[in-house]
């Protein structure tokens, strides 16, 4: 249901008085004018904006004027809107500032959402406000409508209208102009202007390229930056470049093609998400960006920490502007980092917490859009049960500590990344997976990086297998520290509730050094 259709079904149930969530004042306007011209909209109503500097202005075409001569004031807007004779529909635009300075003005705005549903002809109210900042005396009277981002087709319409003139266009190939429309989802039309037209100046010669798109690109990293919750990954990582887990590189493969139309043609279902299990270092956050790699998809992390920043009452609109930004982003993949820190914050006295977390796992629960929601987590014993539970998340992984092939293919990976060729057949690997047991991946890339010193002191020869080994020898594993800790996870897996992520289990499973 689009913004149009939630104002009608409103307004026809006698429901007078509401407010549209929007920094873009304009887009509502122009969204209530084209409902003002349907059929089905009151012959003859009026349509009137007021604001604290042009008061009471009529924007419907054949309209008179307001010519209500009255003294316009806080103490008097709403009063002069309960004595209009006519039908109308007011939009008053950063009417928050005025129940902020004048708390009278709350009571107003209740009395007249009891009492203009009664009148006739029919008076409705439509207060624009750039953030979720209803009182909690208005909560019960009065719904709030979100102005969602603009789709596809309404950004294709949104790059003729801000760059056509210019020609660029015409000589735009239809492949190139469907990866700009793209690549400016989860943006504002406003935002998608200021983007495009930037990219007609900075293009050679006026024209619209490939080099358009990587800008389109950094001013969309910045603005979903801004949404203070959300970062837009401009990086991910390849298959090949992560060791190990087999199991579960195997069931991302499986699904990279279950986002497509012919996947549905058949009968697969979304990937809805999964969950990471595992100490820090075993490569959870390693394995989002892989996974965005994997799928050809935009990467998101969503920062619970910031979500819950702010002033009073922001919590709840961080979280759903970054699900309304990830669900027009879509086909996405949604980082969520460390979420056990988001349910810990919940069992404080505040109900902020709650009603935050309420939002994300129901409309993990119930979304369409095709959004891939990866979860990572240190601590499983303070997830609630009821988290991990099968509707949620397709399949729940325990990233253990890597079995001694694993540690193998682990290092290639990061001597490889040093530049390092023949690998095999330069070290002894098999003595560096023996002294390095324990260790977990962000531990392995620790004990190269650690080698390249004395190798780099002594002449800049290259490293050796004695320079990895007696770097390891120097580095106690969290392992050692997190013992019963990593056996509590496990116990995850042995109950039936996570999988093992790693093809074959370690030989110190039960044991950690």
């Amino acid at each position: 249901m689009n913004l149009q259709d939630e104002i009608k079904l409103c307004f026809d149930a006698h429901i007078a008085v509401i407010n549209i969530v929007s920094s873009e004042e304009a887009r509502v306007l122009q969204e209530v004018k084209e409902l003002s011209q349907k059929r089905g909209w009151p012959n003859g109503e009026g349509l009137y904006t007021w604001d604290i500097a042009d008061q009471f202005v009529c924007i419907k075409p054949s309209q008179p004027p307001f010519e209500d001569k009255r003294e316009v004031n806080a103490d008097t807007i709403l009063r002069i809107i309960r004595d209009f004779p006519g039908g109308a529909t007011f939009i008053l635009k950063d009417f928050h500032q005025i129940w902020e300075s004048r708390r009278g003005t709350i009571r107003g705005l209740r009395n007249l959402a009891a009492s203009l549903p009664e009148k006739s002809p029919r008076k409705n109210i439509i207060i624009t406000t750039p953030e979720y900042c209803l009182p909690l005396e208005l909560k019960a009277d009065i719904p709030v409508l979100d102005l969602p981002k603009p789709t596809v087709p309404e950004i294709d319409v949104i790059l003729e209208r801000s760059v056509g003139a210019t020609g660029a266009l015409n000589r735009l190939q239809a492949s190139l102009r469907a990866k700009l429309v793209e690549a400016a989802l989860g943006l504002t039309s406003t935002q998608a202007i200021r983007v495009f037209q930037k990219a007609v100046i900075r293009g050679a010669g006026g024209n619209i390229d490939e080099g358009c798109i990587d800008l389109i690109n950094q001013e969309k990293r910045a603005i979903v930056r801004e949404s203070g919750a959300l970062e837009l990954y401009p990086y991910v990582e390849a298959l090949e470049r992560v060791g190990g887990l087999e199991i579960l590189k195997t069931w991302l493969e499986q699904r990279r093609m279950a986002f497509t139309d012919e996947a549905r043609e058949y009968g697969l279902e979304l990937p809805r998400g999964v969950a990471l299990l595992g100490i820090p270092g075993t490569g959870k956050s390693l394995c989002a960006k892989m996974t965005a790699g994997l799928w050809k998809m935009p990467l998101l992390r969503l920062d619970m920490g910031a979500v819950f920043g702010g002033l009073l009452g922001a919590s709840e609109k961080n979280i759903r502007e970054a699900i309304q930004i990830a669900e027009v982003i879509a086909p996405c993949v949604l980082w969520v980092d460390e979420i056990e820190k988001a349910f810990s914050g919940s069992t404080g006295d505040s109900g902020t917490a709650k009603r935050v977390l309420a939002t994300f796992l129901t409309w993990m629960q119930e979304k369409h859009a095709p959004v891939f929601v990866l979860a990572t987590a240190n601590d499983v014993e303070r997830l609630p049960p009821e988290f991990l539970r099968k509707g949620r998340f397709d399949e729940v992984f325990f990233l253990d500590l890597p079995t001694p092939i694993e540690r193998e293919q682990i290092l290639i990976v990061h001597l490889r990344r040093k530049g390092l060729t023949m690998v095999q057949q330069r070290f002894n690997l098999a003595q560096v997976v023996e002294a390095t047991e324990s260790f977990v991946g962000s531990e392995l890339e620790a004990v190269v990086n650690d080698s390249l010193f004395p190798a780099f002191m002594d002449g800049r020869r290259e490293i050796e297998t004695a320079d990895l080994i007696r770097a390891a020898n120097e580095m106690v594993p969290l392992a050692i520290s997190r013992r019963e800790h990593i056996e509590r996870l496990r116990q995850v897996v042995i109950n039936g509730e996570a999988r093992s992520a790693s093809r074959q289990p370690s030989k110190h499973a039960n044991h950690v050094r």
